[in-house]
């Protein structure tokens, strides 16, 4: 096996597994149903992961990846959109949806610890990203917040952020996320934001948003 192919293969097997750990939840997959899923050989499989937690582990480095990606990249380098900022969770939305498998776990810190502290890292990296990004947007004048507010603020965000989608499909029964669904969280968000947001901020939400039935004055 070339190593083109090689990578290829491994690639098609993450994406297979990740497609059936969401849909049925990973302790209820096989490794034999992922192979059938590829019609692969289950030693074709083998050759790449031994186990179903070497699968685990991998399609948890692929979300990781994601997640600083998005959170430290840095918004336009000038402006004062507020549109910017909801990009990140907008993407942090996305991220979370298609890796929903791994946030649906419960890891038992004695029987998975590197996993249990894993994801512990990668809630407190989330929260030290969304402390950045307050603080630029109060350096943008669109947020009037102390430090100590920022990181209450930015613990509030984590959890709208982290739960936002299992809310929606315990209450509304979901079965899939649109991406009105995603602008509704971000609507969500902001709504966390709104006593802290300037008045630059406010008029750009009400220039987005201008009140129901309102029309525009008639030219002369």
């Amino acid at each position: 096996m070339t190593r083109a192919v090689a990578v290829k293969t491994r690639d098609r097997i993450l994406k297979a597994a990740l497609g059936l750990f969401n849909e049925r939840g990973e302790a209820h997959v096989s490794l034999a149903q992922i192979a059938g899923r590829l019609g692969i050989s289950e030693g074709n499989l083998w050759y790449h992961f031994r186990a179903k937690h070497d699968l685990v582990a991998a399609l948890f480095a692929e979300l990781e990846e994601r997640i600083e990606r998005n959170l430290s990249r840095k918004p336009p380098a000038a402006g004062t959109h507020l549109a910017d900022f909801g990009d990140y969770t907008r993407q942090s939305f996305r991220d979370i949806w298609e890796y929903r498998f791994l946030y649906r776990h419960r890891y038992d810190p004695a029987a998975e610890s590197e996993l249990a502290r894993r994801m512990a890292d990668l809630a407190q990296r989330a929260h030290r990203h969304t402390e950045r990004i307050l603080a630029e947007m109060v350096a943008r004048k669109l947020l009037a917040a102390s430090p100590q507010e920022i990181s209450e603020l930015a613990a509030n965000a984590w959890i709208i952020s982290r739960y936002w989608l299992d809310y929606l499909q315990e209450r509304h029964g979901l079965a899939r996320i649109t991406e009105a669904e995603l602008q509704a969280g971000v609507k969500q968000l902001f709504a966390l934001y709104r006593p802290y947001l300037t008045d630059a901020a406010r008029a750009q939400i009400a220039a987005a948003h201008p009140p129901a039935g309102k029309k525009k004055a008639a030219r002369g």
